[in-house]
């Protein structure tokens, strides 16, 4: 199933108000499939990975559950056990 990462951009006491709230929907949604958030609560940035069947379903379920984002863009997940080093050259220390 692809993967998208969200970009909710609110303003920094927003996100210390309703980051629990909106962990919550997510965890609740059944349609897609919420894998985890990152925030920063200087740059009043949520960052959420999920799992869908396609970017315009997920666009409509963040619409439905009132969670307005910035961006959706699906994304590709490497960890360094899975990395190739040799796809990007030799890596200088």
């Amino acid at each position: 199933m692809p993967r998208y990462m969200i970009v909710h951009r609110k303003d920094p006491q927003f996100v210390s108000n309703h980051i629990n709230m909106a962990c919550k929907i997510c965890a609740k949604e059944r349609r897609a499939n919420w894998k985890r958030a990152y925030f920063s609560l200087k740059e009043g940035c949520i960052f959420c990975e999920w799992e869908a069947s396609d970017q315009d379903s997920l666009e409509k379920i963040l619409k439905e559950s009132g969670l307005s984002c910035k961006e959706v863009v699906e994304v590709d997940v490497i960890t360094p056990e899975e990395c190739a080093w040799d796809i990007f050259g030799e890596m200088e220390e």
